[in-house]
């Protein structure tokens, strides 16, 4: 009963942890207080070990984005787009830091970005971007 007693406070320690929303219930709030998606022409991504949030991106028309990233995982990230004739990539951040970069999307479609450091592409670490 005694370590019974002794692992509850241990486990309200871990359910206040938890989570993967930076504790606001918003799935593109990161860790570090920046919130990833899409504002007129800025599109603020997260990079993690290996996810890139936003995911799946929707732009309203063709035209030049600004890409800011927030790197939040141990590794290095960037983020590369590719697509309809582009093939833009962003600068290397390590954990903490951002960079951006601009791309002109002069075409309607479908564009893939991913991480292309080392294999973090094939480790999921990729997402859409659809420009209306």
């Amino acid at each position: 009963m005694k370590r019974l007693l002794l692992l509850i406070p241990f486990a309200l320690l871990l359910a206040g942890c938890g989570g993967t929303s930076g504790g606001t219930g918003n799935p593109n709030q990161g860790h570090l207080g920046e919130t990833a998606g899409v504002i007129g022409s800025k599109v603020t991504i997260i990079l993690k070990d290996f996810t890139i949030t936003p995911a799946k991106i929707t732009l309203p028309k063709p035209g030049s984005y600004t890409f800011e990233l927030h790197n939040e995982g141990a590794q290095t990230h960037s983020l590369e787009i590719e697509g309809n004739g582009i093939e833009k990539k962003g600068p290397q951040i390590t954990f903490g830091q951002k960079g951006s970069f601009t791309v002109e999307l002069k075409k309607s479609g479908k564009y893939e970005m991913y991480c292309p450091v080392d294999s973090h592409k094939s480790l999921g670490m990729t997402g859409t971007i659809t420009v209306s």
